[in-house]
């Protein structure tokens, strides 16, 4: 399934680059042309997490799936638990801007409320909701087993209503803190949805696909523009959020778009370069926020340089450090565990 693996390529891809422009839309005035170039990059690549949780859905609810419950544990806790930890405390020593590893002013409560709250790190929340899904992922098999697919696709549906209904209601009457372990069943519809299309044999019509890409996009873009406009920019950011009633629709049609491009009939060598790629991911997605705080620090901060040109550009530096680094990591003994 090599569309999985270049999907798997060019959502981390994303990844990095929401990243690099999130600071141009929280930094520049908004409305000034700066603050539009990070806000339509930002709005093309909202679609990369979801995204991520949909290969999951497709790579671990298929018909083949039939290990048992401890070895499903087993197998996808040993691949998850060591990186979490590892870069857990990675992140409880690293101090983002000043690009330092020091622990003063961090006391131990601190640490505990940092690691409770799921955000030791501002990516680290994507570990531990993964974390929390695969531990309910056995018993969603059984579901996706014995359910007919047109009840699936209905209760993908309810569940994406109440999950965006949520966020909305989040935006007006404000988002508590709360528990990582709750996370996940927000992210659930997305899950069901990533083993549905792979494994549909329905055929879509590419043109309608762009449309709602290209339209979703594009309602992001303004949407944020309008609400940061009239409720700040703290609310504005709602249309970024993964389960905006914008956002979903992007990641689904995008989703199916990688579907429909199946890579059937690539020669060998390109499969297994996206094949080795993919098996890096996780590392670049875990060490690229060093790379782009030290470069913030070191180099210069995009959103104060011509962000139309160094958004792309910090974005493809830092995506091929990270690349690197999890590649040099990926072939040292036991620290290849760590990714």
């Amino acid at each position: 399934m090599i569309w999985l693996d270049a999907a798997r390529v060019v959502s981390i891809l994303a990844v990095v680059f929401l990243h690099v422009a999130a600071t141009v839309v929280t930094g520049c005035d908004i409305g000034c042309p700066d603050w539009w170039y990070g806000n339509v990059y930002d709005s093309l690549v909202r679609w990369c997490v979801p995204v991520f949780i949909m290969i999951s859905g497709a790579l671990l609810l298929g018909a083949g799936k039939r290990e048992t419950v401890a070895a499903f544990y087993r197998k996808r806790m040993t691949r998850i638990f060591v990186p979490l930890v590892v870069w857990t405390i990675v992140f409880l020593f690293w101090q983002g801007e000043q690009a330092t590893f020091s622990l003063a002013d961090l006391s131990l409560a601190a640490m505990a409320r940092r690691i409770a709250s799921g955000k030791p790190h501002y990516h680290m929340w994507f570990l531990f909701m993964i974390v929390s899904l695969y531990l309910f992922t056995p018993f969603i098999r059984i579901l996706v087993r014995h359910a007919a697919r047109a009840e699936l696709w209905l209760l993908v549906a309810l569940l994406f209503g109440v999950a965006a209904l949520h966020e909305v209601f989040g935006m007006f009457f404000g988002r508590g803190v709360t528990l990582f372990v709750f996370w996940f069943l927000s992210y659930l519809p997305y899950f069901l949805c990533g083993h549905l299309i792979a494994t549909s044999d329905r055929a879509m019509s590419t043109r309608l696909l762009l449309a709602v890409f290209g339209a979703s996009v594009m309602l992001t873009a303004l949407g944020c523009y309008l609400l940061a406009g009239a409720r700040g920019i703290e609310d504005g950011l709602y249309f970024y959020g993964y389960l905006s009633i914008t956002v979903i629709p992007m990641s689904v049609s995008l989703m199916w778009m990688f579907r429909m491009r199946s890579f059937d009939g690539v020669p060998g060598a390109v499969g297994a370069t996206f094949r080795r790629l993919s098996e890096l991911t996780l590392g670049v997605y875990l060490i690229h926020p060093v790379i782009l705080e030290s470069f913030r620090r070191f180099a210069f901060r995009q959103e104060e340089v011509y962000p139309l040109l160094s958004v792309p550009l910090v974005a493809l530096l830092v995506f091929g450090a990270s690349l690197l680094c999890a590649f040099v990591l990926s072939r040292i003994p036991y620290l290849k565990r760590a990714i």
